[in-house]
């Protein structure tokens, strides 16, 4: 595959007897540092951790995460809001191995010149108010999102994801709500599930990963990245017939969150720890509520996060923000009991931006149509809503010619 790196630019990394290695970036964007481990592992996924502690101008450190990317290779993705001389060295659960542990090397930053909003500005940040979002250096950030569930999917081929991109782009489209995991409505190894490079794990309790797979996610993160347009990554679902605890287990979710992290979080993107999930995690309780903790802990970047669906919260907060539902049935939408959830998140404490991230899809089940998607619209903004989430029942399940997208094995077969 052709990798095209529209974020940053890509550095080999040497063994630090070599001397160290340099590159040139600018501030937020993205910079990829490659390594090559010196010895052979049954499974480089389980049998290592490496992660890289850089330091910042000012001596702040953070340790990033590394991941596995297939073969021999070890990768590190930095980015950084700070101009100047940034140096890194590797450490590794492997001291023995010299291609991965004490690899040392710089980074020159410089002020970003270009003129997209996510490097300008940086990332998102939940505003002073705690009832809004802004960009990192504190630009306003209105949330409007679009739904893309399954959209790393292959049936949605590369040209039709650019397609519904610069649709979306032209619309004034700010996030898009999209799955890096196990998809709603199906078992995690359904054929459904693979993008051009596979499916993202080979095994349930996630301990075989698919490194093609994410090679291929990356590309289309990065365009939206590119575009302007925020990824909200959800890393699995959490609903009765599609369970990634009940199938994957606490640990594996952990495993596939330190992935995430390391490929995207030094993107601007924002994490959506689970969907339709109960609201023990929003508490920090029971599995999932570990599983939030623990993205929270292993993130040195602090990408504000949530969960999909229901309400609630407390401090310590374990996530950011709110996400609450609607109604999927149009007459039911925009009656004033669907706001008695956000009204509960509203008036959580301590004070959080709450939103809507899905109701009433357009054109789902033949209804919900413009008229309905304006009133919830509006009904939600003017009870206080920080963004509000759009969805239309084609795109989310990437319904394309010839395939629905949307049969599978959680409801009795393919229909």
């Amino acid at each position: 595959m052709k990798r095209l790196f529209a974020m940053g630019l890509v550095l080999v990394a040497c063994p630090a007897f070599d001397g160290e290695a340099v590159q040139q970036m600018e501030t937020n964007m993205v910079v990829e540092i490659s390594f090559q481990s010196q010895k052979s592992y049954d499974n480089p996924f389980i049998d290592v951790e490496l992660g890289v502690v850089l330091s910042a101008p000012d001596g702040t450190e953070m340790k990033v995460p590394a991941f596995w990317a297939g073969g021999d290779a070890w990768k590190v993705r930095y980015a950084s809001p700070a101009a100047g001389t940034h140096h890194y060295r590797t450490a590794s659960s492997d001291t023995t191995d010299p291609g991965l542990h004490g690899v040392e090397g710089q980074i020159e930053i410089n002020p970003y010149t270009g003129d997209n909003v996510l490097y300008r500005h940086g990332p998102l940040k939940v505003a002073a108010d705690n009832r809004h979002f802004a960009y990192a250096d504190g630009t306003p950030f209105f949330w409007l999102g679009d739904t893309w569930w399954k959209c790393l999917a292959k049936r949605l081929d590369w040209a039709g994801f650019q397609e519904l991109t610069a649709d979306r782009k032209a619309k004034g489209f700010t996030v898009v709500q999209i799955v890096c995991g196990p998809y709603p409505d199906e078992d995690a190894f359904e054929e459904m599930w693979e993008n051009e490079g596979g499916k993202p794990y080979l095994d349930r309790p996630f301990t075989q990963i698919n490194p093609a797979y994410f090679d291929y996610a990356d590309r289309r993160f990065e365009h939206l990245v590119d575009k302007g347009i925020v990824p909200a990554i959800v890393g699995s679902w959490a609903r009765a017939d599609c369970d990634s605890m009940k199938s994957v287990g606490v640990e594996g979710l952990k495993r596939h969150w330190r992935y995430l992290v390391a490929r995207y979080g030094a993107y601007p993107v924002v994490w959506i720890v689970a969907g339709e999930v109960s609201e023990e995690l929003r508490y920090g309780r029971g599995p999932w509520g570990e599983v939030a903790k623990y993205l929270r802990s292993i993130d040195p970047y602090h990408r504000i996060s949530t969960s999909h669906a229901g309400c609630g919260h407390e401090a310590p907060l374990v996530v950011d923000f709110d996400m609450v539902g609607g109604s999927h049935d149009a007459s039911v939408a925009v009656q004033p009991q669907v706001l008695g959830s956000f009204h509960a998140a509203y008036a959580g404490k301590p004070p959080v931006p709450v939103l809507c991230g899905e109701t009433c899809y357009e054109g789902h089940m033949q209804q919900g149509w413009q008229d309905v998607q304006r009133q919830t619209f509006w009904m939600f903004m003017l009870s206080g809503a920080a963004g509000h989430t759009y969805g239309a029942a084609g795109i989310w399940h990437a319904s394309v010619e010839g395939d629905p997208g949307c049969a599978s094995s959680a409801f009795g077969g393919r229909k």
